[in-house]
């Protein structure tokens, strides 16, 4: 991989304190706006410490830090000045197979947002097809968001549209499934209002395919709805 897990950020006193997070994200924000190429090198050796084995964790590290509510932070920080490449291999070396547990949990589900925020193409398939039979479990946990994102995500590729509209419209035909409750956790009322959003639909999916056989634009406009997330 190309995270360098030795590198000078590798003090933990670097990571563990919040004012120390936030510098370190401002230094990101800092080197991106400026365009330096400072900027990688940075984020892949912060992304490297924080994918660092630990003994203590028997899952990927970097799963472990991004369901840590600080380092989490500086992981969404990454991501979202991290080039394509990089998101890839970010992707592919840790989080592919994960994305359920990831979309799941109150703290990691923001980091996979980010990610679906600025992944390339190919990446955005994979995790359609990981995610897409399975869109009830983070909406039942409370996390509308993961759905707002693999969907806008498909929005910039409208080679997937047509999948995330079949795995959408799904999601009110499945039960939700009852999800393994997290420490802390308590049920709560959960009114979500969605945005409007258009996707343009194949000729597959029209419902009057004697009119017209091209591709049409659909606008979605879903109601506000609310539901108890269960604990």
């Amino acid at each position: 991989p190309n995270f360098p897990p030795n590198s000078g950020i590798s003090r933990p006193g670097l990571l563990a304190p919040p004012c120390a997070s936030l510098c370190l994200q401002g230094a990101l924000f800092a080197l991106h706006r400026s365009q330096s190429p400072s900027c990688s090198r940075f984020c892949r050796a912060l992304i490297g410490c924080l994918a660092r084995h630990s003994p203590a964790h028997p899952q990927s590290p970097l799963l472990t830090s991004l369901q840590d509510p600080a380092r989490s932070r500086l992981l969404e920080a990454a991501m979202t000045v991290l080039d394509p490449p990089g998101l890839r291999e970010l992707f592919r070396g840790h989080l592919r197979g994960h994305l359920r547990g990831v979309a799941s949990h109150r703290v990691a589900n923001h980091g996979l947002q980010r990610l679906l925020d600025h992944a390339p193409e190919d990446v955005v398939e994979e995790a359609l097809s990981e995610l897409g039979p399975a869109l009830q479990e983070p909406l039942a946990r409370g996390h509308p968001g993961v759905v707002v994102a693999l969907l806008g995500a498909a929005q910039r590729h409208p080679r997937l549209q047509g999948a995330a509209l079949r795995w959408l419209f799904q999601v009110g035909h499945a039960p939700f499934a009852k999800p393994r409750p997290l420490p802390g956790d308590k049920p709560r009322l959960l009114c979500v209002r969605p945005r409007p959003f258009c996707l343009t639909t194949p000729p597959s999916l029209s419902h009057a395919p004697f009119l017209t056989d091209e591709p049409r634009l659909l606008c979605v406009r879903p109601r506000p709805f609310c539901l108890t997330t269960p604990p």
